[in-house]
């Protein structure tokens, strides 16, 4: 399948190369000729490259490289059964409740929640885990988080609620019944006074892998420090050349 965005996006960059760059390089090949206007040419965009290529170094601005992520290692309805050592201690000690005044896990947190969520969705519907319909709904049980530090790295656990498949209203015009229980359901609803019943939950435990947010925008900047420096020295050497020759041009 075509991706639009990607191939709009690297028109709009190619686009604007030819534009700027090019007009530039035009411009200076008639002043001082196309080697020379090259090697001024690119050595000023890639410096420029490269200044950004170090803020993007620093904090995460620009292209990124591969994002953190939970990787899943197993999910049961047991939370004992779960092939990781610790998981038969869940939800107590040595499991912790992550700190809402931090915003690092509470970030952590949240994004295992949605991660551990996709898995057991992926599993259910592949019917790895059985005993649930393909069409299930699924919600994080409330306050079933929690996080285990060791040495460097972190694994995290949550409990996810199975719920009842959503039934689609039937076509037609409801009879007066119908619409009476929809109303008590609706006032239920808004009320809380009736809470869907699971039907299972599934313990879902995963890895932290903190990924490489800032790799891809430190290998474009050392690619650029090479360019830029390689150019650099062509810029020399053309500069040079092109004094030598109006030297030798010069009427004696």
């Amino acid at each position: 399948m075509i991706d639009t965005a990607f191939i709009t996006g690297m028109s709009a960059f190619v686009s604007a190369m030819l534009i700027f760059v090019g007009s530039a390089f035009l411009l200076l090949a008639i002043i001082m000729g196309a080697r020379l206007a090259y090697f001024v040419t690119a050595s000023i965009t890639l410096a420029f490259t490269l200044i950004m290529g170090i803020v993007w170094s620093i904090n995460p601005l620009g292209p990124l490289g591969q994002l953190p992520e939970w990787d899943p290692i197993d999910a049961q309805e047991d939370a004992a059964t779960l092939e990781f050592d610790a998981a038969a201690e869940y939800p107590d000690d040595p499991w912790e409740v992550p700190d809402t005044e931090d915003a690092q896990q509470t970030t952590q947190a949240s994004e295992l929640e949605s991660d551990a969520t996709d898995y057991v969705s992926a599993q259910v519907a592949e019917e790895r885990i059985e005993g649930f319909p393909p069409t299930a709904q699924f919600a994080v049980e409330a306050d079933s988080t929690r996080l285990l530090t060791r040495g460097d790295r972190m694994y995290g656990m949550t409990t996810i609620d199975v719920l009842p498949p959503i039934v689609e209203p039937e076509l037609g015009i409801p009879s007066r019944a119908q619409r009476e229980r929809d109303a008590e359901a609706a006032q239920e609803e808004a009320t809380g006074a009736e809470e869907i019943e699971p039907l299972g939950q599934v313990a879902v435990v995963a890895e932290y892998d903190p990924g490489n947010p800032l790799g891809l925008a430190r290998m474009i900047t050392l690619g650029t420090l090479i360019l830029f420096i390689l150019h650099l020295f062509g810029l020399s050497m053309a500069e040079r050349r092109v004094r030598r020759e109006r030297v030798e041009e010069a009427p004696a």
